[in-house]
């Protein structure tokens, strides 16, 4: 460890305030995060031509190709909607959207 970062670690073991501080704002984040957006992949399957290319570029490994050469999205809750699939594709067969939430009217 260098100079610095052992005084500071010895501030942070000697004065309790700012560690019990330290924890309170890790907890306040912890509750004020907003929910996981969720997104929609659709293919326009007249314009694929099954390339892969948007399964190959999906960071997350969302999209796969099917039996039939097709792409799909295999596992939807990894997509983070980065839109690669959709920049990559040269037939423009991909669109990348973000879920509207649904509202219970009661």
């Amino acid at each position: 460890m260098t100079a610095k970062r052992q005084t500071k670690a010895k501030q942070a073991k000697t004065v309790k305030g700012k560690v019990a501080k330290k924890a309170e704002v890790k907890k306040k984040k912890a509750k004020s995060k907003a929910p996981k957006k969720r997104f929609e992949v659709e293919f326009y399957r007249d314009w694929c031509k099954g390339c892969g290319i948007c399964s190959a570029f999906c960071p997350e490994e969302a999209l796969a190709m099917n039996e039939k050469g097709e792409p799909e999205i295999s596992k939807p809750e990894r997509c983070i909607g980065c839109a690669w699939c959709e920049m990559r594709c040269p037939d423009f067969a991909v669109r990348v959207k973000e879920k509207k939430e649904e509202v219970c009217e009661a």
